[in-house]
């Protein structure tokens, strides 16, 4: 029978002491975690003066399409696109013959009533004389009378139709109302146009230039007409212009958006009409609601159900979940409304790294520490 091996005292001793060691090591899995270090902004209240970026288009301040009164063949047109003029310069011409012709006819019978009219007058004149004296009747001076009458009445409406043959006459040549320059053409010579058919569209050189855009209803309630604000140009390098608001709309565009007119104080050199601008709005604090506060886009969450809130850090440097409603979103920021209040401070950014409950280290506070 061989021999039974059994283990010596001393392997018997060193097994126990490892046993005895292992059991006092710690449990590094119940270690201290360290907090995770957040990037943190203090919410603050509206500024007494927040601004509204939207796009707008320049466009003249004083701009018209021109057309004849009348009826007729295009003839001339004496200037094209972008072609200056001067106020009372000839533009375009009709064919005037036809107006002409009328005219002449009308001078005409202008004469012939008016020489009528004298003749009535004397024969009422004479008849007048011969009843005084008893020569006449009162029939023969009443006919006298109703014949100088419908001589006077001829005579003036002679008189109107030849002056409206000489006003179409006249209108036979289109001039410009004011100093300006061609802004599009739209009939050529040849042409037979209709009365108040557009020939050519102008804007003027005297009022300068305005930018037209549309503000949503939420701003409505902070602008007013005569207050100041800031347009750039992006087609003239993003130079940037004072403006004044003139014109608020009362009445919506698509999409409940208002119509607003801004002129330019100092029109930069080189703008023209039709050009893109970009309007900065200037809007009044004491129009806005004071539980709007403005705070970084990033800071937003967003839940499974698409509710939006924030990270408020307390205290303890412990998060918790503030659910915000989100009114208007802007480059970087994000104005909102809800239970915060300023002074707060939020999570700024990191927000998918951490959650309600833990407990965090802020960027830039205190020993710098890392996970």
């Amino acid at each position: 029978m061989p021999p039974t091996h059994r283990p010596s005292a001393l392997a018997t001793l060193l097994c126990g002491l490892a046993l005895l060691l292992t059991g006092c090591s710690p449990d590094t899995s119940s270690a201290t975690k360290i907090p995770t270090v957040v990037d943190s902004h203090v919410v603050q209240a509206g500024n007494a003066t927040d601004i509204s970026r939207l796009s707008g288009r320049v466009k003249a301040a004083e701009h018209t399409t021109l057309s004849f009164e009348i009826a007729g063949k295009l003839e001339r047109v004496a200037v094209d696109v972008g072609d200056p003029f001067d106020a009372g310069e000839p533009l375009a011409t009709l064919d005037d013959e036809r107006y002409r012709l009328v005219a002449q006819q009308r001078r005409a019978e202008a004469r012939e009533a008016e020489a009528s009219l004298i003749e009535k007058r004397q024969d009422y004149q004479r008849q007048s004389s011969l009843a005084e004296k008893g020569y006449v009747s009162d029939t023969q001076l009443d006919t006298a009378r109703a014949g100088l009458d419908t001589a006077e009445s001829r005579h003036a409406s002679a008189v109107a139709a030849l002056e409206l043959a000489e006003r179409d006459l006249a209108q036979t040549t289109l001039t410009a109302p004011f100093d300006g320059s061609v802004s599009a053409r739209q009939a050529e010579p040849s042409e037979r146009v209709a009365a108040n058919q557009a020939i050519l569209e102008v804007i003027s050189d005297r009022e300068g230039f305005e930018v037209e855009t549309s503000v949503p209803e939420t701003l409505i309630d902070a602008l007013s007409t005569g207050s100041n604000h800031k347009v750039s140009f992006p087609a003239l390098g993003g130079i940037t212009a004072p403006a004044t608001l003139t014109q608020l709309g009362t009445q919506p565009r698509s999409s409940n958006n208002y119509p607003v007119i801004l002129a330019l104080d100092e029109p930069p050199k080189g703008i023209r009409a039709g050009m893109t601008a970009e309007v900065e709005l200037s809007l009044a604090g004491s129009a806005r609601d004071a539980s709007v506060l403005p705070i970084p886009l990033t800071a937003l969450v967003y839940d499974d159900d698409q509710r939006t809130h924030v990270l408020r850090i307390d205290e303890d440097e412990r998060l918790e979940s503030v659910e915000v409603a989100v009114v208007d979103i802007g480059e970087g920021h994000a104005k909102v409304r809800g239970e915060l209040a300023p002074g707060d401070r939020i999570v700024a950014r990191g927000t998918e790294f951490v959650d309600p409950g833990q407990t965090v280290s802020l960027l830039g506070q205190g020993p710098e520490r890392y996970n």
